[in-house]
C-alpha cells in the first residue's frame, strides 16, 4: 500500500520539477530577448540615416507584378523602424535590424506559394532577395478570390560598414516566373523629415476617407465632411479616387493646393468585382502607414464619407483624445447610429444669409435609438504608430503594448448618415449634436464652395 501511494506523490514531484525548470527557461529566455530588443532600439537611434530617394513625391499607383494576366498588383511600401513587430531580430558582430519593409498589394487569396521574396534595390542598382517574415491576405476578404495583402520583410545590415537603405522593392514569387525575371519595383516611402524618424509623433489628426468610386459627385457633403473634421482638429486628409466627377476633382485639388490633403488615384478597375469594396482593406492600412511613417501623426481617423465621429461630452475630437489617450491606445472604437438621408430636412438652425443650407449634418436631427455592438460598423480612430493591421471597422493587428478602447456610447458616437436605410421600421430620437458645430460650419462651407465655384456663385452641387 505505502508503494501504491508513493509513486503518485514522486511522479507529481517529477513533473512540478520539470514544470519549474522549462518556466526557469523560458523566463530567462524572455528577458534575454527583452534586453536584446531593448540594446537594438538603443543602436538604431544612433545610426544616421540618409533618404534614398529624397526627390520621391509619394505618389503611388497600383502597377503589375509579373505576368500582367494574372492580375497581381502591387500598390506602395514603408519603411518602419519598429523592431517590437520583428519576430527575429538580429543584433550580433555581423548584422544588426534597423526595421522592416511593410508592402501593400492585391493577389489571390489563396496564393499558392509558401514563399515570398522582396528584392530590393539600391542608388547604385545592387539588389539582393530578401524573405519575407509575414506574407498573407488581411481581413475583411468577404469571399472573393482576390484579397489585399500584406507582405512585411525585415531589414537587416551589416554592423561595421556605411548605413545603406533600399531605394525601390519588388515582390518575387514562384507562381508568378516573371515577378523574379522582370521584378515590377515601386519607391520605398520613408519620412519626408528623416530627423522625426525616431522623435515623437506630432499630436495632430489626420483623415482616411474610403474609396471614392461610381463617379461620386456629392460635392456638398464632401466639403461638408472636411470642414466638419477641421472643426473637430482634424489637420490632414487623405483621399483615393477610383472615379470621381470633375466638380468633385476641382474640390480636392484645392484643398490639394492649401496643404490639406493628399489626393491619390486608386486604379483598381481591374478589381472591382473580385475583391472587396474597390479593395477598402488595402487602402486603409497604406493610408494609416502613410500617416505614420510619411508625416508623423500620431492619429488617423478611419472613416467613410458619410461618418463623423462625434464626442459628446467634449468640444471636438481633438479634446477628446488629448483628454482620453494615456499613450497605449491602439484605437478608440465608436459605435455606429443611423441618420437617414429618406427623413425629412430640417433647416431651422441655417442663417438666412446661407448660400448651401442642405448641410446633412445640419438637417438631419432624428437618428437610431439602438446603438450598434462595437465592431459592427463602428469605425476607429487610431495611433497610427501602433497599427500592424487595419480593417474596416476595426483594429486586427497592433503593437506589443497597445489595446483596444470601447468609447461608451455616452461619451461618442459614430454618427452615420446613410443614404438608404437597412431597417427602415427603427426607432429614431431626435438628437441636435452636431449642431453645436452649424454657426462656423455653414460659413466655411459657403466660403470654400465660393472660392471654388466662383462662377455659380458659390453653390456646391448636391448629387
Amino acid at each position: 500500500m505505502f508503494r501504491l501511494s508513493y509513486r503518485p506523490k514522486l511522479n507529481h514531484f517529477l513533473c512540478l520539477v520539470v514544470f519549474i525548470y522549462f518556466f526557469i527557461l523560458y523566463e530567462h529566455s524572455f528577458l534575454r530577448n527583452e534586453r536584446l530588443r531593448d540594446d537594438l532600439k538603443l543602436l538604431q537611434r544612433q545610426l544616421i540615416y540618409e533618404k534614398p530617394n529624397p526627390h520621391w513625391n509619394y505618389n503611388n499607383s497600383w502597377r503589375r507584378i509579373g505576368n500582367t494576366t494574372l492580375r497581381h498588383e502591387i500598390f506602395s511600401a514603408y519603411f518602419d523602424v519598429r523592431t517590437d513587430i520583428i519576430r527575429n531580430v538580429q543584433l550580433d558582430e555581423q548584422l544588426l535590424t534597423v526595421g522592416s519593409l511593410r508592402i501593400f498589394a492585391i493577389l489571390p487569396e489563396r496564393l499558392r506559394d509558401s514563399r515570398v521574396s522582396c528584392i530590393v534595390r539600391y542608388a547604385d542598382f545592387s539588389s539582393h532577395e530578401i524573405v519575407a517574415e509575414e506574407a498573407g491576405a488581411m481581413h475583411d476578404v468577404h469571399n472573393n478570390s482576390f484579397a489585399a495583402w500584406s507582405i512585411m520583410c525585415p531589414l537587416h545590415v551589416k554592423k561595421n560598414s556605411v548605413l545603406r537603405l533600399p531605394q525601390v522593392v519588388a515582390l518575387s514569387y514562384a507562381s508568378n516566373r516573371l515577378s523574379h525575371l522582370s521584378p515590377s519595383f515601386i519607391q520605398i516611402s520613408y519620412p519626408r523629415n528623416m530627423t522625426e524618424m525616431f522623435g515623437k509623433s506630432r499630436a495632430t489628426i489626420s483623415v482616411c476617407v474610403g474609396p471614392l468610386q461610381e463617379n461620386y459627385s456629392n460635392v456638398l457633403r464632401l466639403v461638408e465632411f472636411v470642414e466638419m473634421y477641421r472643426l473637430q482638429g482634424a489637420t490632414h486628409f487623405y483621399f483615393y479616387y477610383v472615379e470621381a466627377s470633375d466638380e468633385v476633382r476641382r474640390v480636392l485639388d484645392h484643398y490639394q493646393r492649401l496643404g490639406l490633403a493628399d489626393v491619390f488615384e486608386w486604379n483598381v478597375q481591374a478589381h472591382l468585382h473580385d475583391v472587396h469594396y474597390a479593395g477598402i482593406v488595402a487602402q486603409f492600412n497604406d493610408c494609416v502607414y502613410r500617416a505614420n511613417v510619411v508625416d508623423n501623426h500620431r492619429y488617423a481617423a478611419v472613416v467613410d464619407l458619410d461618418e463623423v465621429l462625434m464626442p459628446l461630452k467634449h468640444n471636438s475630437l481633438a479634446d477628446y483624445l488629448r483628454q482620453c489617450d494615456e499613450g497605449r491606445t491602439s484605437g478608440f472604437v465608436f459605435r455606429n447610429v443611423f441618420f437617414y438621408r429618406r427623413d425629412s430636412n430640417d433647416t431651422f438652425n441655417a442663417p438666412g444669409h446661407t448660400l448651401n443650407r442642405l448641410l446633412y449634418t445640419q438637417s438631419k436631427v432624428r437618428r437610431t435609438l439602438e446603438v450598434m455592438p462595437a465592431y459592427m460598423r463602428s469605425k476607429v480612430v487610431v495611433n497610427a504608430r501602433a497599427i500592424v493591421e487595419m480593417g474596416n471597422h476595426q483594429v486586427y493587428r497592433s503593437a506589443p503594448g497597445f489595446v483596444d478602447h470601447i468609447v461608451h456610447q455616452t461619451v461618442g458616437l459614430l454618427f452615420h448618415y446613410r443614404d438608404k436605410c437597412i431597417n427602415c421600421k427603427m426607432v429614431l430620437i431626435v438628437d441636435y449634436t452636431a449642431r453645436r458645430f452649424g454657426s462656423l460650419l455653414f460659413d466655411r462651407v459657403d466660403a470654400t464652395c465660393l472660392e471654388v465655384f466662383m462662377e455659380r456663385r458659390g453653390i456646391c452641387a448636391l448629387a
